[in-house]
């Protein structure tokens, strides 16, 4: 099981950035979380009009019961 985040930083003040931890998941498969990782992406630009943006992704290994 996978779970999805995501940094995004501020276009105007790059160092200014913020960790999205997706509410949807987990993931079973690591193609699942990065696609969801995308389309996080994708969402959080819409969101803020471009003024933060998705830098990178991260697809954590769960174990367990862990989220």
């Amino acid at each position: 099981m996978f779970k999805t985040i995501v940094l995004a930083c501020s276009v105007f003040a790059p160092t200014e950035c913020w960790e999205y931890t997706d509410a949807r998941g987990p993931y079973k498969t690591r193609e699942q979380c990065v696609s969801r990782a995308y389309e996080m992406g994708n969402a959080i630009l819409e969101i803020n009009k471009g003024t933060i943006k998705p830098k990178k992704f991260r697809c954590d290994i769960l174990k367990g019961t862990q989220l």
